[in-house]
Parts: structure tokens; sequence; C-alpha cells
């Protein structure tokens, strides 16, 4: 961060995935199914220290995890944080595709929450120069996070240094235990069939002969040629083939680069931008494959619009399970309730290229997601206070429980594994949990070791199968946030994707892409690529 360079890494830095893997911290998102309750096999039930100088004193608190609906005043799991805490909730609401915007009249207003969910390691840095949050020293952490500091330190103790600014700590970090697992490579199964296809593509050159077929030979039964092959997040995997992802920084030679100005990259925009003229990718794939609602949704797939997609995260797409009431990831159970179980998904690699490239998106075990106090928490009892709540629940297996899902027997059951646990009628959607106070309310981040030792094994073993290929993902190589990337990031990211947008639409010719590159090393990249290397030095 800004300052004194860490001797570790951090954040990861593409704004492009920062929605899509919000939910990589991992950011919890469960769907029908998810761990089971058994106390006695939680691997840890530790309570965080008892408050000590002000547990009488009832503390008020502005809370904003940007759950998926609106929280009752009268939630039974908001009750419960209340009375088991001593402290007083004001749950704001705020539709997490509109935070920018919603976030920051809330600022301008002078309203800043005391706890609040942050979505880069950018914004963070940005939040605390700017007075909008407040720091935590070594000295806290140890005594009101104990549980959590061993968590974190159980995967990686320098993960704590990624958060940590001029010697003191300004966010909690996450830890994405599933960042081993690249982007699904979802291909509708009952398409393939009928286009007479009987394997995954496994090349890019039978992706490309796939998505011609589906173009062309009326798939989805329409009698009309309104299917396409593939959308915005197919792309990742024709990117992935020729070895980059263009909004991650990279290792070429010993030295850190911007993926996006490789000669690689042009070489993407070629085949994406011939695919395009040849009409294989939806003609709105800018705005994405989602129309609403939950971010993770492939509308475009589930509708029956295109016929692959690497849209969300791996576990979006997980198969279901009926003999353990798993109905699959929220891409799989709406795909089935929307095709009435005609729709079959198959489950293939990333495509690999002309030079035997192949590969992803793959996060890395760093979250991109951080919890971060707001100013008027600089007041000791109310940091305090925040900070033992999070240990409580993070460090004891039936609090957790409780404020991610409610009650068993009125919110939920437990499916006939004995591993999951099935939400009730009226207790399914992400906005039916919130309006409880549960999902991701007072849990916004997963708790690996309580999921890990909870799961069905079989689901474990199809996630391995599906989602996990050696040598296939692509990482951000810059862990932290640099100094500079404030000033010129966003910018740096409007003008990469502005320009690739008008060659992949044939707005702009492929020569576009060399006067693109050296605008961006002029517009603050050289900069940043000279702040990335100092940092990638200080590792060694």
């Amino acid at each position: 961060m800004k300052g004194k360079w860490s001797k570790a890494a951090s954040i990861a830095l593409a704004s492009i995935i920062a929605a899509s893997l919000a939910a990589c911290g991992k950011t919890e998102q469960p769907g029908n199914a998810s761990p089971n309750t058994n106390p006695d096999s939680s691997p840890s039930n530790n309570a965080s220290p008892d408050p000590t100088e002000s547990a009488d004193k009832t503390i008020s608190l502005n809370w904003l995890t940007y759950q998926y609906g609106p929280v009752d005043e009268d939630a039974p799991i908001k009750k419960f944080v209340e009375d088991k805490f001593n402290v007083k909730l004001n749950i704001w609401y705020m539709d997490v595709t509109q935070k920018e915007q919603l976030l920051g009249t809330k600022l301008a207003s002078g309203e800043i929450p005391d706890f609040m969910t942050v979505y880069s390691g950018a914004d963070l840095q940005k939040f605390y120069d700017q007075g909008i949050i407040t720091s935590y020293t070594d000295e806290e952490l140890n005594q009101y996070m104990p549980n959590y500091k061993k968590l974190v330190d159980s995967y990686d103790p320098k993960i704590w240094d990624y958060v940590k600014y001029n010697g003191q700590y300004i966010g909690i970090p996450s830890i994405n235990s599933d960042g081993v697992f690249s982007l699904a490579t979802a291909w509708r199964q009952d398409w393939l069939e009928k286009v007479g296809i009987t394997k995954t593509p496994e090349t890019l050159e039978e992706y490309k002969e796939a998505l011609m077929k589906f173009r062309q030979e009326d798939p989805n039964g329409s009698g009309k040629k309104d299917t396409y092959g593939m959308s915005k997040s197919g792309m990742t995997n024709v990117y992935g083939a020729y070895g980059v992802y263009p909004e991650f920084w990279t290792i070429r030679d010993g030295q850190i680069v911007w993926s996006g100005i490789l000669p690689e990259t042009k070489q993407a925009l070629e085949t994406l931008s011939e695919w395009k003229k040849e009409d294989l990718i939806n003609p709105e794939w800018v705005i994405g494959e989602n129309t609403g609602g939950y971010w993770a949704i492939s509308h475009d797939f589930v509708n029956g619009k295109i016929g692959v997609s690497s849209h969300g995260s791996y576990y979006h797409w997980s198969p279901a399970d009926p003999e353990s009431n798993f109905l699959g990831g929220d891409n799989t159970k709406m795909l089935d309730e929307v095709t009435k179980g005609e729709g079959k998904i198959a489950y293939g690699k990333p495509p690999v290229g002309p030079d035997g490239k192949f590969g992803n998106i793959t996060p890395g075990l760093v979250g991109s997601t951080y919890m971060a106090f707001g100013k008027d928490a600089a007041d000791p009892d109310k940091k305090h206070r925040i900070m033992q709540m999070w240990d409580t629940i993070y460090g004891d297996f039936d609090t957790f429980v409780k404020v991610k899902y409610g009650d068993k027997g009125t919110h939920y059951d437990n499916g006939p594994d004995g591993h999951t646990i099935v939400m009730r009628e009226g207790f399914k959607t992400n906005e039916e949990q919130a309006k409880i106070g549960g999902h991701i309310t007072f849990s916004p981040f997963a708790q690996p070791e309580f999921s890990k030792q909870l799961q069905d094994p079989k689901r474990v073993g199809a996630n391995d199968q599906y989602f996990k290929f050696e040598g296939a993902g692509y990482e951000n190589a810059v862990k932290s946030p640099l100094p500079s990337e404030s000033k010129y990031q966003k910018n740096l990211i409007k003008l990469q994707q502005d320009t690739f947008t008008a060659i992949i639409n044939g707005e702009k010719p492929l020569d576009a892409f060399d006067k693109f590159v050296e605008e961006w090393k002029k517009s603050g990249g050289e900069q940043l690529t000279k702040e990335a290397n100092e940092w990638y030095q200080s590792l060694k």
C-alpha cells in the first residue's frame, strides 16, 4: 500500500472481475444446500473473549454488507445478534449492482457506516486516505479477534500484511479457500447433442465449430435464428487460449507486465473480432449475461440465448446431487427450473489455443473482499465491540450457522445426507434469507474450516473434477494495491475496455491496439508498471 512497501502480496487488482469475484473472497453465496449444523462436528467453538470495560453498554451500529434485500426491522437473526452482543443495529440496504452510486451519495452527505464491505484493495486504500475508514493495531487484533487471526494464519499469516498501511491494519482480509478452482466452462449439453457434437470442445477450433452450429442450427427449437454461441464471459476462455487474462499483471522474463498490452492479447482480440463478425457472439455482449437479480446468474445461458458460459464463480455451476437433495449451483438450479428438466450442462475445460495454452481466471488464496471500520468506529468501545462480534461469528460454529441460516425447523432442515442444510419454503432465495437477517448480512465471508469439515465429500470430488485443472489458471501476479493505482487504474481500465470493445465490434481496426498500448503507457501505465516491479522486487 501507499507508504513503505510490505514484504508480502495482496489484493487482486482487476476491476473487471471485482463484481463477479466479489463473491470470491470468498463472499458467501449459498444456494439450496449448505453445510450441516451439527455442533459436535465443528472444528472450533471458540467464542471471542467477553467484552470488558464496556460490556453493559449498548452500542449503536450502522451496518453495511450489501445483503440481497432489505432486512426486516424485527428480523429474528437481527434480534439474535442485538441480544447476544448488546448492540442496536441500523442495517443499510444498497443494491450491490449500484453500490458506487448509492454509497457515494451517502458518503457525500456525511453518512458513513460503522462496519462495511469493501470490494477492492484500491477502494480500501482510497477510503482510508479520504478519512472514511479507520485502522486497528496489532494489539487490538490479538486481543479482540484472536480466533479470526488464528484462522487466517492457518492459511498464510502474510495475508495480514496485505491490509497493513503505514504500520496499522485498515481492513479485515478474507480467505479464498476456493482460489484453486478456475471459472466454469459450462456447455448446454442438450444443445451439443442436438447439433451432433458428441464431446465437449477441447480446442479453440472445436470451440468455434460449436458456436457456429449453435448460431445456425436452432438448438433451442424455437424455429427462429435467435441463438448465439457465447457472450461476454466466454471471452475469458479465448484470452486464455492465447495465454493471457488482459486485466491481470503477469510475469514475463522476470518482470511484471500488464497482460492487456501484450501481443498475445492482440491475437485474442483478432479472434474475437472475427467471431463477432461471423455473428457467433451475442450482439448485446457488452452488457453481460445477467439481466438483473442475483449477479451470478447467466440469464442468457439458462434462457436459451447462448450455449456456453463462464459467468459467476465455479460453485454457481455445481452439479446437482439428488441423493443429498442438493439442487445444484444457482445456474444449474435455474436452468432446471426454466427448462423443466430439459436443459442439461456439460462441463468442459478451457479450450487449448494454437500454441498449446489454455485457462481462465483462478482467483488465488487471497480474497478480493474486505471489511472496514468507518471513521466513527475509531471510538474504542464501538470498534472493539464489532471486532468481538466478528471474532465470535467466525470462531464459534453455532453462532456462524445461526446468523447465516437461522433456526433449524423454522428456516431450514438438514438434508438426507446429514451434511447439508436445505432452506425451507419462504427462505430459499437470497432475498428471502436477507429478510430474516441471514445469508451475508452478518457473515459476508466464507468460514472455510467450517465448510471444509461439513460439506458433502461427493461435492468436493465433483468440484475437483469439473473446475480444477492443472496449469489452467491465470492469477494476478500483483496482490497489493499500488501507490498510484487510485490515480490511474480506473481510467486505464476504461481506456482498455473501450478500445477492446470497439475492436471486437468492428468499430475500430485491429491496429488500434498498437495506439492503445502507447496511450496506456503515457496515461499512467508506465508508472504503475514501475511500482509493480518495485513491489515485486521487495518480495525477494
